[in-house]
Order: C-alpha cells, then structure tokens, then sequence
C-alpha cells in the first residue's frame, strides 16, 4: 500500500520541528500512533528515513530525498484543491495562459481582467517565461495559449498576430548621443547592458551587429526589463528594450529613447496554440486576444 498524505505530512512536520513528539502533537496524534506512521513509511521504502537523537530527529540522506518530493506532492495537492474549490464555486473552465515579459509589461494584463469581467466562471492561469519556453510549453500541452515575439518555422503550431514590439535604445538622459533616430551600428561602440541569452532580443542584437562586422560590447547580462534600465540610468551603458514595455521607467529613471532605424527592430507579437481542436474556453481567449490586433500587424494565420 503507498504512503498517505497524513504519513507524509507528519514526516515532513517531524523534519521541520526537528522533533517528533511536537509533530504528532499538530498533526493531533498520539506519539506512539506517529511513530508507528513513520515506522511504516521506513518499511514501505525498505530504508531508514530518520535518525533519532536524544534531542530529536533528522533526515537521513534518504529522508532528505523523500522530503523533496514529499513538498513537491503536498503543493500539487493544495493546487488540485484549489482547482476543485473553484468549480465548487461555479466555474465552468479553465485556461493556461503563458506570456513573454514584453506582453506582462504592456497591455495584457488589462486585456485579461476585461476578460474576466466578460467570463467570470472560467480561470485564467498566467505564467511568465521566455518565448522559447513558451512555445515548447505549448507543444507539450502544458499551456493552452502562448504570447510569443519569436516565430519559428514548425508548422505544429497556429499562430495569430497579437501587436505590434517595437524595440528601441535606450540611453540615459546626459548621454553624448543627442539624435532621437539612429541606425543600430551607431551607438555599437558604447558598452550595453543586455538581458540573459534566452531572451530574444540578445541573439537578435548579436546578430544585428554581426551584420555589419562590428562587436556588441554586452558588458551586462541581467534578467529583468527593469534591471536593464536602472542599470542604464545608472551609467553602465545603453540598452535595447521593447519600448512600450519600459515606457513606464523612462521618466522615473530619467531615461532617453531613440528610435533604430533598422527594420528588424518593428518586431511583431504573436499568439499561439496547437492545431489540434481546443476546448471552448481556450479558443475564446485566443479569439478575445487577437482581436486586440494593432493596425498594420503582419497577420500569419492558417499559412503556417
């Protein structure tokens, strides 16, 4: 027979007390009744799980491991309840939603809570991560809907244009570069302050300036749009950033933009899902999004 979560609860209390008899008090049992629980995950195991000292108890290697997964089961438990409750309460479905950082920092989130006005009976999960991420995400069925700024050349995927991401450098205030427009290989021989290489936009600046065989000083890897610029204002180089995502830094931290000049800087958002038919909740959220398509988007929809 496999453990209980009532075993598996009193074990990790038991490591986090450090103490057994303090453990079985919470967990309201007797101290023989817990340690004939633990006693018996030891035997379904086949291993010692706990050392007991005179002043307590701690893990063995073997415990150690078991309490690992032990918190990864007790957490997928609270969201399996927290699912149940809410279709207890009415809802009628469920959507996962996972978003670039440039559609969090911009407009979607208003777009969602419209949504959830218009559907109050269906959940939207919302994940942030990279686009590539995202899409592989999306191909594993983990999330029902991507916000992606890469479009790759698979063709498992339906994509749908969602807006416009128009990149731009950013440079502090005082900066020497006075001109609002400016070809990338303009400002190529000042120090940049970039995001990590799983971001898009990093091999797509590298690749920029790779173009016209110059280097891309990328002094600075960071993780966040907000870090970037604060960075920036502090004086540790200039940046390429979306610029609807960061407009709300630019007079906070005294921030310049200047708009590139080059076409690959007029990026395009897009939506994604899997082919196959999706559920009804999942297909009006992709609808209620795209329909928020900027004038002139490049729209890429059943051709791919």
């Amino acid at each position: 027979m496999s453990p209980d979560l009532t075993s598996i609860e009193l074990f990790l209390k038991a490591l986090t007390l450090g103490n057994l008899s303090r453990a079985a008090e919470q967990s309201h049992l007797s101290l023989s009744a817990a340690s004939r629980r633990l006693s018996l995950l030891e035997q379904h195991f086949k291993v010692a799980l706990l050392v007991r000292t005179s002043t307590g108890v701690q893990p063995t290697p073997a415990g150690q491991a078991l309490a690992d997964h032990a918190r990864s089961i007790l957490r997928a438990v609270d969201v399996m309840h927290a699912d149940l409750a809410d279709f207890a309460k009415g809802a009628t479905g469920r959507v996962s939603l996972y978003a670039n950082s440039s559609a969090m920092s911009q407009e979607l989130p208003r777009q969602l809570t419209q949504w959830s006005e218009l559907h109050p009976g269906i959940r939207i999960d919302i994940r942030e991560e990279r686009s590539r991420e995202i899409l592989l995400a999306v191909r594993d069925g983990v999330a029902d809907v991507g916000i992606v700024t890469t479009l790759p050349e698979a063709r498992d995927l339906y994509f749908k244009a969602y807006c416009r991401d128009r990149l731009c450098l950013i440079v502090p205030q005082g900066h020497p570069f006075k001109m609002s427009h400016a070809r990338f290989e303009d400002l190529l021989g000042y120090d940049f302050v970039g995001l990590e290489d799983n971001a898009a936009i990093t091999p797509l600046i590298t690749e920029a300036a790779a173009a016209v065989s110059m280097p891309l000083r990328l002094r600075v890897q960071v993780r966040s749009f907000e870090a970037v610029c604060r960075l920036i204002a502090a004086g540790q180089g200039v940046g390429v950033l979306p610029q609807g995502a960061v407009q709300i830094f630019r007079k906070e931290m005294d921030l310049r933009f200047i708009e590139i000049d080059d076409p690959w800087a007029d990026r395009q958002m897009y939506l994604c899902r899997r082919r196959e038919p999706p559920s009804l909740a999942s297909h009006a959220l992709f609808d209620y999004l795209a329909g928020f398509q900027q004038d002139g988007a490049v729209a890429r929809e059943g051709d791919r």
